[in-house]
């Protein structure tokens, strides 16, 4: 690759380079798609020799004080993980290998010397992260955890020990992801969720369980979850859950004070409630409510859900994440977070802000990827400088092999040119180490403090004075309050020594280090007896960071103050610190206390009691085996049960118990204890509170049971919930109806009906009132529909104004009218709204909640004058915007006969000729409904394997048909049969995926997550398409719906007449 210096505002800038006129060359020719290389060829002829000084690059700084400088590329290496040691070596994982790049003085690819393979694991194993401890190496794979003894220098004969392994090899993308040391000198690890693909999530619910295998050998750990943050000792033992309810947060690391931080892709297949992505703080015993939940602001009716660091990330997949506190690149940067968002094609940079228990972050960009170039990596290392990988993908796949990248990010200025001088940790004595910590660097600093705890007791010796001795306000305090605590509790420092100096820093409000040693003593010590009157102070703490872990501290007490706790953190209006507290209620608590918390006069304890009884009642816990007889559904494909690892492949199903189940599973298969029968049964009362904020995290628990004995009380709650949110959402206007009238009203008003609101409307139709025709016209508002200013005089007469709305799935929506005078609205032929009144029109009088069937839905208005103005303001609300208003065109009985001629001369969509010069109005009337219900069922035509004709569709997402006879006319059910590609809603189009197989598959997309797409193909097939394997996708303008389904003109005529019926 060039080694030339790409610089913020540069194309490309030359010198320095070994042959710039070659690196041009190199870098047209790549960019070029295969298709375009020849021409590229000739183009770069035509400039080598000549002066260049421009060409195409395919990534950009946004600040003129950096420059990129590039270090290596590779074809098929696919660079992803990056980790860089203190001596200026950089390691690189990949696809399945890893790399490391020597110090080299001599190079101008930023200091480093040529790629070296220090190990290769099997195919597929792609190398998420990686980490150094002393002369060892640790690689996190999509499969396992290794530990790779003397890589760090060894460069022949290296072995991979495998550590921490046994889940399920569902996908290479949800799987185990990042690396991180503690500062309790625990590595940290973090997990996707690989059962994605489970449940319903109408009502989002699913669990899995396998057995992970760790340290010493042939121990088990029975896991219980989804995804999260895993901890385990440097050998491999004592794995811990640190944190539960991520999707796949891949990114894991450690800011300057010891906070952990981690992110989570969103869920891309359903955007309305799992976009955007989500970046966490990772506390103790942290929830973060995946797949039942995504965020506060999507769900703000829900309290056990944890608040994020930005509200809008947008859709992103971000990867590799790092902490950047240097004093390298200019001192904005220092205190961020960086994340390569593989998705945005850019590196972001967050500025971390303290807010209560946790932080907020605000979001710039430090590198863009053009066109395919996608940041994948990212990484500090030496100088205080960042690494990037960029892996070069047009869209997501499974396990590609990608053309990838690896750069160096620098000052531009002289000072980022400095030559680096490197430090051997493990040739360091122990006072070199403590003064790496106070340097100033977090990297470095990290670095350190990681290498003095591996060394252990005659290391850390000095700890306590140099912790007395230091200044609260240095950056290397925080290091020192976690090395004297950590010392401590494993006796390597008398404890007498240190715990009095970390509660003097707990008790003094206004030091500086009062949350990270507030922390440190709480994770330390939280379960020491002589602390147990500090942490019951600490319950009250106006700093939400103290009370929080306090009540970390309390949960690891035998005997926990939970009164105090109930009366206090679990009233909290902090989401980090109710959930603390109310898991140590649900952990510790009696069902004699929980009852007594769930009908206190307090609301917030009350609902703080659902939240314990919720989470004692539908959340198993992480670590253990399940009751016995309890069912575990499959993995779709049992190709996840074989796993390949280092020189060996094993079926996991022989190891241990592993499946997939929800909540609803278990509770209907399961014997229910008195205990589990008292949970619910205090949870239904909560049902009935006065607090709607009470009542829905009832109902959220109690969902997640589909126990019938709640059932119908939870759909009541939670549809007054969603009227709520409808009431929030943001507000549409109408920019057009179709409007018919006026019709005399003979003095009866509502009383006296019209032909309009007697049938389906037929915007093609006329009615004859009198000597004059009424027919349908299309209306647009100044200000207001303005029924006067269009008809003149009409008093003492009644005006229709309709639209169709259309919904991707069953929903409510809050339509918001308002009229001059009296209004009636239907909505699918049922009558939703009536409001008899004299009034003037003003905008937004009424509140009509309607349900919506997928698909089309037909909403008339009626709107009565008695005398004078006579108008209708019209505007909607529906939730994420996700229902679209559109007016249909008019077709009549001609019009369909004359595009059923058309189609029969050999368009796209053909027409037998029997279906011709049809009437087929009065044949509908002919038909029977019996024959017609048989040929709508699945063993007839198959309609009702896509379409439901009452309740629910049997594929959600399909357009439903439920009341066909009171929203839809004759035409329009006759040509949507025969013509299906004539007229389509934009959300059931079809689409067309290529795979890179080459097989084509066309359908319905019904489902999506981050690793497949499901289609409902033409034959009402569910087939589900990794997304690992699609080469393309695009969105045609033809319905998913098969022509020629109905082969006669009686079937038509028999099935009209069904669907009319309903």
């Amino acid at each position: 690759m060039s080694r030339a210096i790409v610089q913020s505002g540069d194309r490309l800038f030359g010198p320095g380079t070994d042959d710039p006129d070659r690196d041009v060359t190199m870098m047209l020719l790549r960019r070029q798609p295969l298709s375009c290389r020849r021409l590229a060829v000739l183009l770069v002829l035509t400039l080598v020799g000549s002066t260049v000084t421009a060409a195409g690059v395919e990534y950009r700084l946004t600040d003129p004080a950096l420059e990129v400088v590039p270090i290596d590329s590779s074809p098929r290496e696919s660079f992803l993980s990056m980790r860089a040691d203190a001596a200026g070596r950089l390691f690189v994982g990949g696809r399945e290998a890893i790399f490391v790049y020597e110090p080299d003085d001599t190079s101008t690819s930023g200091g480093l010397g040529k790629r070296q393979e220090i190990f290769r694991f099997p195919a597929d194993s792609w190398v998420y992260d990686l980490e150094i401890r002393g002369n060892d190496l640790y690689a996190m794979t999509n499969r396992a955890l290794y530990l790779l003894p003397g890589a760090v220098t060894k460069r022949n004969g290296v072995q991979a020990r495998r550590l921490v392994w046994g889940h399920p090899d569902y996908h290479p993308h949800q799987c185990f992801h990042g690396l991180a040391w503690g500062p309790d000198g625990y590595l940290y690890l973090s997990l996707g969720d690989m059962l994605v693909f489970y449940g319903d999530f109408r009502r989002p619910d699913h669990w899995g369980h396998w057995t992970f295998f760790c340290q010493p050998k042939g121990t088990k750990v029975p896991y219980t979850g989804v995804g999260g943050v895993l901890r385990c000792r440097p050998d491999g033992s004592d794995l811990q859950v640190v944190a539960r309810g991520t999707r796949n947060s891949c990114g894991l690391v450690f800011d300057s004070r010891w906070n952990l931080f981690t992110h989570d892709n969103d869920h891309e297949g359903l955007p309305l409630d799992y976009v955007p992505g989500r970046l966490l703080h990772v506390t103790p015993g942290a929830d973060f409510g995946w797949p039942r939940g995504w965020m506060p602001t999507k769900t703000p009716d829900r309290a056990d859900l944890l608040r994020t660091m930005v509200k809008d990330m947008g859709r992103g997949v971000p990867v590799g994440q790092t902490y950047y506190d240097e004093p390298g690149l200019p001192e904005r940067y220092r205190g961020n977070l960086l994340l390569a968002r593989w998705g945005r094609r850019a590196v972001t940079r967050y500025v971390v802000r303290r807010h209560g228990a946790t932080f907020q972050a605000t979001e710039h960009v430090l590198l863009e990827g053009l066109d395919t170039a996608r940041p994948v990596g990212v990484a500090v290392g030496r100088g205080g400088n960042v690494f990037v990988t960029l892996a070069y993908m047009a869209h997501n796949e499974g396990s590609p092999v990608y053309r990838s990248d690896l750069l160096m990010i620098r000052r531009k200025d002289p000072a980022g040119r400095r030559r680096f001088r490197g430090f051997d940790m493990l040739e360091a004595s122990p006072q070199q180490l403590f003064a790496e910590l106070g340097r100033g660097g977090s990297w470095p600093a990290r670095r350190a403090y990681v290498e003095l705890v591996r060394r252990g007791r005659d290391a850390v010796a000095g700890v306590v004075d140099r912790l007395k001795a230091s200044n609260p306000e240095r950056s290397g305090y925080p290091h020192l309050v976690w090395l004297a605590a950590h010392s401590a509790r494993l006796g390597w420092v008398e404890r007498r020594k240190v715990v009095p100096q970390l509660v003097d820093l707990v008790r003094d409000s206004d030091s500086p280090a009062r949350g990270v040693a507030t922390r440190a003593l709480a994770e330390c010590f939280g379960a020491d007896g002589e602390l147990k009157t500090l942490w019951e102070g600490l319950l009250s703490d106006s700093d939400p960071r103290v009370q929080q872990f306090a009540v970390i501290a309390q949960a690891t007490s035998p005997a926990p103050s939970l009164t105090t706790i109930a009366a206090g953190p679990a009233r909290s209006t902090d989401s980090y610190v109710r959930q603390s507290a109310f898991q140590v209620m649900a952990r510790h608590g009696s069902l004699k206390q929980l009852a007594g918390w769930a009908t206190s006069r307090d609301d917030r304890i009350r609902l703080a009691a659902v939240l314990a009884i919720g989470t004692r009642l539908t959340i198993p816990p992480a670590v253990g085996s399940l009751r016995p007889g309890l069912p575990l559904g499959k993995w779709p494909n049992p190709k996840v049960y074989r796993v390949t690892y280092v020189g060996q492949t094993v079926d996991v199903r022989k190891l241990g118990p592993v499946g997939v189940f929800s909540t609803a599973d278990h509770w209907r298969a399961g014997k229910h204890t008195p205990e589990q029968e008292t949970l619910f049964a205090l949870l239904l009362a909560r049902l009935s509170d006065n607090s709607e904020a009470v009542r829905l995290q009832a109902a959220h628990y109690l969902s997640l049971t589909r126990d019938p004995r709640s059932e119908s009380r939870v759909d009541a709650v939670r549809r007054q919930s969603e009227r709520q949110r409808l009431k929030r959402a943001p507000i549409r206007g109408v920019a057009e109806l179709w409007v018919s009238g006026p019709f005399d009203d003979r003095g009866a008003g509502f009383q006296t009906v019209h032909p309009p609101e007697t049938r389906a409307v037929d915007v093609a139709g006329r009615f004859a009132v009198g000597k004059k025709t009424i027919r349908w016209e299309k209306l647009k508002p100044i200000r207001m529909f303005d029924f006067h200013r269009k008809y003149g005089d009409t008093d003492g007469a009644s005006c229709y104004a309709y639209l169709r709305l259309i919904s991707p799935r069953r929903q409510q929506v809050l339509l918001t009218p308002g009229s001059d005078d009296g209004l009636k609205v239907w909505v699918n032929g049922r009558k939703v709204h009536e409001n008899d009144i004299a009034r003037g029109g003003l905008p937004l009088q009424d509140v009509v909640f309607a349900e919506l069937e997928p698909g089309s839905n037909e909403v008339l208005f009626r709107v009565r004058n008695v005398v004078g103005e006579h108008c209708l303001y019209l505007h909607y609300r529906s939730l994420g915007g996700s229902v679209q208003a559109t007016l249909p065109e008019p077709l009549d009985a001609g019009g369909l006969a004359a595009r059923l001629k058309e189609a029969a001369k050999g368009g796209k969509q053909k027409v037998a000729a029997a279906f011709l010069d049809v009437d087929w109005t009065t044949e509908a009337t002919r038909g029977d409904k019996a024959r017609g219900k048989k040929l709508f069922a699945a063993s007839g035509i198959g309609c009702a394997k896509c379409h439901a004709a009452k309740g629910l569709a049997a594929v959600p997402g399909a357009p439903s048909l439920t009341g066909a006879g009171k929203r839809f006319t004759v035409q329009y059910l006759v040509e949507s049969v025969l013509l299906p590609n004539r007229r389509i809603s934009p959300v059931f189009r079809s689409t067309v995926i290529v795979t890179s197989k080459g097989k084509v598959v066309t359908g319905l997309v019904v489902g999506e997550t981050g690793q497949a797409v499901t289609v409902l193909t033409p034959e009402a097939k569910r087939v589900e398409i990794s997304k690992g394997e699609i080469e393309e996708r695009k969105t045609q303008n033809v319905s998913a719906m098969p022509a020629g389904l109905v082969k006669t003109p009686r079937e038509l005529r028999d099935l009209l007449a069904y669907l009319l019926a309903q």
